[in-house]
């Protein structure tokens, strides 16, 4: 248990250290992981009858996958996700010498997790942290020995648990689409071990509490407006998942498994905003009122800011008696010229939509739709500009 906590203070400190962060931008979000383990650690039973005193189980590589769907609620920070994670580990090395000569034929484990998460974005950066429910569940096939029959000596050994988990995640924008994250967790699962076996140890439950600490770390980048790929590295670590047997040789275990290895990732709508100063009203027109409103990444969302810029626009076209509402859409240069035209008409007609909810005559609100042919701030070809993702109010 020391080490694992002392390897999870480390890549804990790295990753809070560099403030990366993951963030999701309103709306549905996934991503599918594939990745391959090396593992490490030891079963660590340790018996007072010498016969079978210091033999360690520790499976071998082996592959795995996870994936996660969730939803950010539009207008918030707030976030829901479900996930979950597979690993298939194959027969380790025997440990040991002799007759403690032992070793695993197989070892699985899968997990359920569920998630609420927080979004707190900045100029090209993003923190998450999330709070959660994780159960997990380990199956190991143990106790092949080269001088054994079939069936001798142990059948397998499986553990679950239930219990929180708490975890911080995100991405740090480098330049363009090319990002940088990172992320951990650690869970406290309260659950029991369950062990079968042939004729030299029976079977035993124990009641138990067990220890997973997950980080990873990598690079990601926006191959189109929120679709990703990304790559890296994790490392997982679980303790506490070896068993308790009781039977014509009676013993116990605790121990660590460590499992690290590269892994890709395919996701959908992941990533900090680029880096930026912050939002700010357009010159009035001489002898007009006018306001803006401001939208999310690829988003014709109103939000609760847009909103109440949108109810005062409302109020004072009532309270002087306008005849007309010039509504104007615009995009930012991310995507190409007819999607961002597409995509500004949507904003200005939500806009719209907004007005008639306050009261305003939809036959007095003229919608026009601009691209990114007119911005506020002069960008390159492709960059992300949160002022440029704007529709424009004019009372006439």
């Amino acid at each position: 248990m020391r080490k694992l906590m002392m390897a999870g203070a480390a890549v804990a400190a790295l990753f809070t250290g560099t403030a990366q962060a993951q963030v999701q931008q309103s709306g549905f979000f996934g991503s599918i992981d594939g990745f391959y383990w090396f593992t490490g650690g030891s079963g660590g039973i340790n018996s007072g009858n010498g016969f079978l005193s210091g033999i360690t189980f520790v499976p071998g590589d082996g592959w795995g996958g996870s994936a996660r769907l969730g939803y950010r609620f539009d207008g918030t920070a707030w976030d829901v996700a479900l996930g979950g994670k597979y690993g298939d580990l194959k027969a380790g090395k025997r440990r040991g010498g002799g007759v403690n000569d032992f070793g695993v034929d197989d070892a699985k484990t899968w997990n359920v997790d569920l998630e609420v998460g927080y979004n707190i974005t900045g100029p090209g950066w993003g923190v998450r942290p999330m709070l959660g429910v994780r159960y997990q569940h380990w199956k190991h096939d143990m106790g092949y020995h080269p001088d054994a029959p079939p069936g001798c000596c142990f059948n397998d050994n499986k553990a679950y648990g239930v219990g929180p988990r708490v975890g911080f995640d995100g991405t740090l924008n480098l330049a363009g689409p090319v990002s940088v994250f990172g992320g951990f967790d650690f869970s406290v699962l309260f659950g029991r071990t369950k062990s079968s076996g042939g004729p030299i140890v029976n079977s035993g439950k124990d009641s138990r509490t067990m220890y997973n600490f997950d980080g990873r770390v990598g690079l990601d980048w926006e191959i189109a407006p929120l679709f990703h790929i990304a790559a890296g590295y994790r490392l997982d670590i679980s303790s506490g998942t070896f068993f308790k047997n009781e039977g014509f040789v009676p013993q116990s275990g605790r121990g660590e498994r460590v499992e690290h290895g590269p892994f890709v990732r395919l996701a959908y709508n992941w990533g900090a905003p680029p880096s930026g100063p912050a939002p700010v009203q357009p010159p009035k027109v001489a002898g007009k009122k006018s306001y803006i409103v401001f939208f999310d990444f690829d988003r014709a969302l109103i939000t609760p800011t847009a909103a109440t810029t949108i109810k005062q626009a409302a109020a004072d076209a009532k309270a002087g008696k306008s005849t007309r509402l010039d509504v104007t859409g615009h995009a930012d240069k991310s995507g190409g010229d007819a999607y961002n035209m597409a995509l500004s008409l949507r904003r200005a007609n939500a806009v719209k939509d907004q007005l008639v909810r306050e009261g305003i005559p939809a036959n007095q609100i003229a919608v026009v739709g601009r691209g990114e042919s007119m911005p506020l701030v002069q960008t390159a070809d492709g960059v992300r500009e949160p002022q440029n993702r704007r529709v424009e109010i004019v009372l006439n």
